[in-house]
């Protein structure tokens, strides 16, 4: 299986450059800028691991069921969105098929459909708007991401039936930065309700800010999830997960609070940078995708001002850089040396 890049500092890079990880604000990694909550670090450190979990977390899934009003027999916890994308394309792929997906977008899901022996179908989106395509061949299965990681692309319900309608199989719906969505956002999980062949990724660790933690989980239609569980392995996820997983739920209003100021830095930030002239794509997330040139070259020049954004290369975008939200002194500081840092390699 290909090897992902992602997002986070990387320690051996810091020491070869004599960077101290604390003088750096780590803007690779999209996740919510104001922290995780303390009932969901306490919860964790304090959960009983002197006993086996619940096999397939029964008591959260029962829990996450009534937060997303699908019934439990319509979910999956999972430990980590990553997994449960994994799990998925294990149980709807064949060796030879062919998976629809939306480049550029998250490198895990061509990872999982070549990791199932099928191939990606690709309907690529280009600059500079990156809309993506609705005209689409039959597949057996199709990923696609809303919002989009890296362009922070959202498609109303309507465009994102269409596509189901057209593709012929599940249609995966990974919704990782779907809390970050202010204007116009809407239900994914409600596509299931209606009896759509829909499979909605959820991922628990970007607004909580606990990616050490490995928690997700998916709603979709009660077949399907009987065919995922019964290939997921007892105990996938631990007690610390479930422990926190709980917490998390009583806290979800008090973080998604931060959305409307992650919108307005965001917005902030793009118009720091349209003024000077840098091409932005400010999508609906939490990111802002930014064309600099040569990403790898910006990417390190910031690091050295401390900021670690991301290169988005691996994305086949290799002018680009993606930057995670962070809060509003920090997003003006990254727009001033992000400006400096282009001006200095024109000169």
């Amino acid at each position: 299986m290909t090897d992902v890049v992602h997002g986070g500092l990387r320690a051996s890079e810091l020491e070869s450059l004599g960077i101290d990880p604390l003088d750096v604000s780590d803007l690779s990694a999209n996740l919510n800028p104001f922290g995780p909550h303390q009932h969901v670090l306490s919860s964790a450190r304090e959960a009983d691991v002197r006993h086996y979990p619940e096999a397939h977390a029964e008591g959260l899934r029962d829990a996450l069921a009534a937060f997303a009003h699908v019934e439990p027999a319509q979910l999956l916890v999972t430990p980590g969105s990553t997994a449960a994308l994994h799990l998925i394309a294990r149980a709807f792929l064949r060796e030879g098929d062919a998976c629809a997906l939306w480049p550029p977008t998250f490198g895990e899901y061509a990872a999982a459909i070549e990791a199932a022996g099928a191939t990606v179908r690709e309907y690529p989106a280009t600059a500079p708007d990156f809309v993506p395509v609705q005209d689409i061949e039959p597949s057996p299965l199709g990923i696609f991401c809303n919002p989009n990681n890296p362009t922070g692309t959202y498609l109303d319900r309507a465009s994102i039936e269409a596509i189901a309608d057209r593709l012929g199989g599940p249609l995966v719906l990974d919704v990782a930065y779907d809390p970050f969505v202010e204007a116009g956002k809407w239900d994914a999980d409600a596509l299931v309700g209606d009896g759509r062949d829909v499979l909605v990724v959820h991922s628990m660790t970007k607004l909580h800010a606990v990616p050490g933690i490995r928690l997700g989980y998916i709603v979709g239609p009660e077949a399907h999830i009987a065919r995922l569980t019964a290939l997921q392995p007892s105990w996938s996820i631990d007690a610390t997960a479930i422990a926190a997983g709980h917490a998390m739920l009583t806290v979800d209003r008090v973080q998604r609070e931060a959305t409307r100021d992650i919108t307005g830095t965001r917005a902030l930030i793009a118009s720091q940078l349209t003024t000077q002239h840098i091409e932005v794509v400010e999508g609906r997330a939490n990111f802002l995708l930014v064309r600099v040139g040569d990403a790898a070259a910006v990417r390190l020049a910031l690091l050295r001002r401390g900021f670690a954004v991301r290169d988005c290369t691996s994305f086949g975008l290799p002018e680009w850089i993606r930057i995670a939200i962070p809060v509003e002194v920090a997003g003006r500081r990254l727009a001033n040396a992000l400006v400096a840092v282009l001006a200095e390699q024109r000169a």
